[in-house]
Parts: C-alpha cells; structure tokens; sequence
C-alpha cells in the first residue's frame, strides 16, 4: 500500500470511521489503494471510492448511475452533464463507456499527507450538490 493510503488509512482508524472498506490491487506499478464507501442521497446508496495511489493525484469517484444513457435521452443528458460541468469547479461529470453516469472529484496531493478533513469535506460537498440535483439527474434518465 503506498504511503497516502498508510496516512488515510490511519485518518479513519484513529477516528474509528468505518465508512470505507480497502481494496488494493496487487501487482499495481502505482500502488493503488481503494477506499470504497456510499453517498446515501435521497434514501438511495450511491457507491463511491476514494483512489490514492503513487502520483500526485487523488480522486473521489462516485457512480451516480449505470446505464444512465441511452437512445433517447442521450442528447438531454449530454446537455445536463455539460451544464454541470461549466456550473462546479471541483468536480466534472462524464459517461463511460458503458453508458453509466459518473462523477470525478480531483484531489492534488503533492506529498504523502492526506488531510482526511479535507477529504470529508469534498464529500459532504459531493452528498450536498447531490441533494440538490440528484433528482433532476434521475428524471433526464428515466425520461
């Protein structure tokens, strides 16, 4: 495990948050450490993850919906992933290649220090702007 997991990993257990499970993949030339957990948004779990690897950068990623896109609302969706994207500096939607809709908060961390404050703080501004949108989300989807 690389030493941001180590630092995280220390965060949660010296504050007894059980929140996230750990995943970290073997064989990894970056080291990666997966950090799984839920946003619960309007009564429904919304898995996300927290990746902390060997480069700069960390990423909070949750997958707000699979196989969100299809035939019909696929111009709608682009249209509200779009909007969104010029509209939140912190974080940027996108649809993968599955169809499922996504939502990647960038952390830089330069160092080896987490700062799980700050962590926590991205995601409760992550279940906020879900609050708020979620719904909306959904409706473009189930249209």
């Amino acid at each position: 495990m690389n030493k941001k997991a180590e630092n995280f990993k220390k965060f949660l257990d010296e504050r007894t948050i059980t929140d996230f499970s750990l995943d970290v993949p073997e064989e990894d030339q970056l080291h990666t450490a997966i950090f799984r957990s839920n946003i619960t948004v309007n009564g429904t779990n919304i898995p996300t993850i927290f990746i902390l690897d060997d480069s700069i950068y960390g990423m909070i990623r949750t997958f707000i919906a699979p196989k969100a896109q299809n035939e019909k609302n696929m111009e709608t969706l682009f249209q509200l992933v779009n909007e969104y994207n010029m509209t939140y500096k912190s974080f940027k939607y996108f649809i993968d290649n599955d169809g499922s809709l996504l939502l990647d908060t960038c952390v830089i961390l330069p160092n080896d220090d987490v700062d799980g404050d700050i962590i926590y703080a991205l995601y409760r501004t992550i279940s906020q702007h879900l609050e708020e949108t979620y719904k909306d989300i959904m409706k473009v989807i189930w249209a």
